[in-house]
């Protein structure tokens, strides 16, 4: 191997680390902004704006996390993340903090539900980007990656939706009724399983189903931030 090829083997393994490194620091301050959120709270915020931004930057830090660099674009993908997450964080601290709960927030199928929605969220802008990226550069691992974040974010969003009715029924007797909030729900579930359904006949080859798939998820992504931060 001569010098030049040394040199680059070098500068991408820098790259890497250095991915790496930004990654776990964001996510270190990410939990750090959630335990200050806590500690200022007398009951633990889970339905607060400003906490559903701050869970949604950890889970997709988290995501890249698990994922080991071999790549530059598996690189790319880690850097394109943490902005995102940044940019959750820098957000969040331009609200108001919240200053108390209802009794009836403190129901652990009350937490499990609103901390559903930023896990699905995280995991939905990870894979969403995972999918964008793979599209444009054919990434077997990130594809099988961003699957499995996609996988996650409709169980996840599924487990909330059961925490959720089970919540109502104990707190007010029944389990769901025709609502907004019920209709939302419904959609946003519905959409996550299309993610799995998209008909390969409808794309002209790989790259076109996976830009299908990057497509859904960020229209999830785009639906979960407008309704909440609206």
């Amino acid at each position: 191997m001569n010098d030049v090829s040394l040199k680059q083997a070098k500068s991408f393994e820098q790259g890497f680390i250095a991915a790496r490194l930004v990654s776990m620091v964001l996510l270190a301050l990410s939990i750090m902004t959630l335990i200050l959120i806590n500690a200022n709270s007398l009951l633990f915020p889970g339905s607060s704006v400003a906490t559903y931004l701050v869970v949604t930057a950890i889970v997709s830090l988290l995501a890249v996390c698990i994922l080991p660099i071999r790549s530059s674009l598996q690189a790319n993908y880690v850097w394109s993340v943490c902005v995102l997450a940044l940019l959750l964080l820098i957000y969040s601290k331009t609200l108001e903090p919240p200053i108390g709960d209802s009794a009836m927030l403190t129901s652990l199928w009350a937490q499990l539900f609103f901390l559903s929605r930023p896990i699905a969220l995280g995991l939905a802008i990870a894979g969403c980007v995972g999918y964008l990226l793979h599209a444009f550069a054919r990434d077997p691992r990130l594809e099988n990656h961003s699957h499995l974040l996609s996988l996650l974010a409709g169980t996840a969003f599924l487990g909330g939706e059961i925490s959720g009715s089970y919540w109502a029924f104990i707190g007010w007797g029944r389990s769901w009724s025709w609502s907004g909030h019920f209709f939302f729900s419904a959609l946003t579930y519905l959409l996550f399983i299309l993610v799995f359904h998209l008909p390969k006949a409808w794309f002209a080859n790989g790259k076109a189903l996976a830009l299908g798939k990057a497509a859904v998820l960020g229209f999830i992504c785009v639906l979960m931030l407008g309704y909440r931060l609206s």
